[in-house]
C-alpha cells in the first residue's frame, strides 16, 4: 500500500474506531523514518546471516518499471548454505540504474554491492543470468563459473522451433484469435454462454507474452481446450469468422502443443530458491534429448524439424566450464551419483571432483583458524595419529580398522588425493536417496564422515539452476511501483523491495 494510506480520510475514520486514542503518524513519519529504520534493522540482519556462509551465487537481471516514466533497475539475489546446510536466498538489491546497461557498468554494480555487503568475490562460486549479450560479457571473466538460466535457455531452443514458417503461421493465427476475444466484452460473454451450454469449465483464453517463458504453450493449450466453445461463438458472428484458424493451423498447433506438453513443467521444478536445483540441469537436459526430443517413427515430418531444432539448440548453451560444475553437482547429489553418467565420463568427474576437494582442503589449510582442523586434511598424517581423543576418536578408529580388515578400504591413505578417493568409493557404496527427498539432509548426516567431498556438496549446491529469484523480484517490485505509487523515489524502491522478501 501506499504511504499516502495512513492520511486518507476513510483510513483515520477505521483507526478511530478500533484505537480512539492512537493518533496515526504522518506519510512522511513512515516513508523517512520508520521505513529506513526498519531496513536499516534487517539489513544488519541479513548480514548475520550471510557471515554464516561460505560459498555464495548469485542472479541478476535487469528490469524497466512500466510506471514511474519506465525506470531501469537491477536486481540481485544471493544464496548459501548455512552450517546447519539450509539453503538460504537473501534479496540484496534492486537498485535504479540509469546508466547504459553495458557489460563494463554491469561488472562494476555488481562488485560494489559485493563490497557493500561484505561479500570476497573470491567466495562468489557462480552468477546465473540469462543470456543477455551485455550479461555474458559482463562476466564471461569472472574467475569461478557463469551459469547461463536453464529456463531461458530452453525457450531461447522452444523459440527456434516456433521460427519454423507453418509453425510461426499458426501461431500468429492463435495470437489474433485471443487478441479479437480480448477486445470484446461482447465475445467474451458470449464464450462464456457457449461453455456453460456445453458444461465446459468457464476459462478465459490466454495471451502470449514473449518475455515469459512457456506463455505460447499456455496459450495455444487453452485454445485446444476451449476449441468447440470458440468456433461456436465465433459462427454466430458473420464478421468474426477470419478469426476462425484454418485446419492446418489448428493440426499445427495439435503437434506443438504435444511437442512442449512435457517440456512446459521443466522450469519450473527448477526454478525453486528453497531446494537444490543444479544438480538436475544434467539429468534434466539427457532426459530432453534421449526421450523428449528424440525423433520417433510415429512422428510427423514438421515435429521431427521442431525436435531437431531444440536439440541442436540445446546442445550449444553451455560452456565447458559451466558443463563442469554441473556435472560435479549432478555426481556429488546422493540422488544421482554416477546414475546419469556414462563410464567415460564419470571417471573424468570423479577426478575433477577429487581436484576440487583437494584445492579447497588446501585453501581451509591455509587459513588461520584452521589448525584445530588440519589433523583432518594432513597430506602426511597418518589417521591413527589423528583420529582426535574421547568415545568419537576411538569409534572412528574403529571403524577405520574394521572397513581395512574386510577389504573396504585396502592401504591406509597416505595424500590428500588418496584420502578423498577413499571418500568417494565409500560414498558411491553408500545407496542412493529417492528423488523426493532432499540431498542437503542426507549431506548433514555424512558431512562428519564424508569431510572432503562435503566441502565439494557445499560449495556447488547452493547454485541455482535459473535467474528465476531476480525474476520474482521484479514481480514484487512490480507491485510495489504502480500507478498509485508513479512518483517513488528509487531508493524506497530498494528499501520496500528488501524488506518485502527479507521481513520474517
Amino acid at each position: 500500500m501506499p504511504f499516502q494510506i495512513v492520511e486518507r480520510p476513510g483510513f483515520l475514520r477505521l483507526m478511530k474506531v478500533a484505537v480512539p486514542h492512537y493518533k496515526v503518524p504522518s506519510r512522511k513519519y513512515f516513508s523517512k523514518t520508520e521505513i529506513p529504520n526498519l531496513y536499516n534493522q534487517v539489513k544488519a540482519d541479513v548480514l548475520k546471516k550471510l557471515a554464516q556462509g561460505t560459498w555464495f551465487a548469485a542472479t541478476t537481471d535487469l528490469w524497466t518499471s512500466e510506471s514511474g516514466g519506465g525506470q531501469p533497475y537491477i536486481s540481485v539475489t544471493i544464496h548459501y548454505l548455512t552450517p546447519d546446510w539450509q539453503l538460504e536466498s537473501n534479496c540484496l538489491e534492486t537498485q535504479f540504474f540509469p546508466e547504459d546497461h553495458s557489460a563494463q557498468n554491469i561488472s562494476e554494480f555488481f562488485d560494489n554491492m559485493l563490497e557493500e555487503w561484505g561479500i570476497n568475490k573470491k567466495d562468489l562460486v557462480c552468477i546465473t543470468t540469462d543470456n543477455a549479450t551485455n550479461m555474458i560479457k559482463a562476466f564471461e571473466e569472472f574467475s569461478e563459473v557463469w551459469l547461463g538460466c536453464f529456463g531461458h535457455n530452453l525457450n531461447l531452443a522452444i523459440s527456434k522451433a516456433l521460427k519454423i514458417q507453418r509453425v510461426e503461421t499458426a501461431v500468429k493465427a492463435c495470437r489474433h484469435l485471443v487478441q479479437g476475444f480480448s477486445r470484446s466484452w461482447k465475445r467474451r460473454r458470449e464464450l462464456r454462454q457457449k461453455q456453460a451450454a456445453l458444461n465446459m469449465p468457464q476459462k478465459a483464453l490466454i495471451h502470449d507474452v514473449v518475455t515469459r517463458w512457456g506463455s505460447t504453450h499456455k496459450m495455444v493449450e487453452r485454445f485446444l481446450s476451449q476449441q468447440q466453445p470458440v468456433c461456436a461463438t465465433l459462427a454466430g458472428e458473420r464478421g468474426t469468422w477470419h478469426l476462425m484458424p484454418k485446419d492446418t493451423d489448428i493440426t499445427v498447433m495439435e503437434q506443438l502443443c504435444q511437442l512442449l506438453e512435457p517440456l512446459s513443467k521443466l522450469t519450473d521444478a527448477l526454478a525453486s530458491e528453497t531446494r537444490v536445483t543444479l544438480s538436475a540441469i544434467k539429468p534434466v537436459l539427457d532426459h530432453i534429448n534421449s526421450d523428449v526430443l528424440v525423433e520417433k517413427d510415429t512422428d510427423t515430418s514438421l515435429t521431427k524439424e521442431m525436435k531437431k531444432l531444440m536439440r541442436e539448440d540445446l546442445k550449444n548453451r553451455y560452456p565447458d566450464k559451466a558443463k563442469r560444475v554441473m556435472n560435479m553437482a549432478c555426481f556429488i547429489d546422493p540422488r544421482f551419483k554416477r546414475s546419469s553418467l556414462d563410464e567415460p565420463e564419470a571417471s573424468k568427474i570423479e577426478t575433477d571432483c577429487v581436484q576440487e576437494a583437494v584445492k579447497l582442503a588446501a585453501q581451509v589449510r591455509e587459513e588461520p583458524q584452521s589448525t584445530s582442523t588440519s589433523s583432518s586434511i594432513s597430506t602426511s598424517t597418518p589417521p591413527a595419529a589423528s583420529e582426535g581423543k574421547g568415545l568419537a576418536g576411538l569409534l572412528r578408529k574403529i571403524s577405520s580398522v574394521t572397513r581395512q580388515q574386510r577389504g573396504e578400504e585396502g592401504q591406509i591413505p597416505t595424500t590428500l588425493e588418496d584420502s578423498v578417493k577413499q571418500e568417494i568409493k565409500v560414498y558411491l557404496s553408500l545407496p542412493p536417496i529417492p528423488a523426493e527427498e532432499d540431498p542437503l539432509v542426507w549431506w548433514k548426516g555424512h558431512a562428519s564422515e564424508l569431510p572432503h567431498l562435503a566441502r565439494v556438496a557445499r560449495k556447488l549446491l547452493c547454485i541455482p539452476a535459473t535467474s528465476v529469484p531476480s525474476e520474482r523480484v521484479f514481480s514484487a517490485s512490480g507491485h510495489i511501483v504502480s500507478p498509485q505509487r508513479a512518483l517513488l523515489k528509487p531508493d524506497k524502491v530498494n528499501m520496500l523491495t528488501f524488506l518485502h522478501f527479507n521481513l520474517k
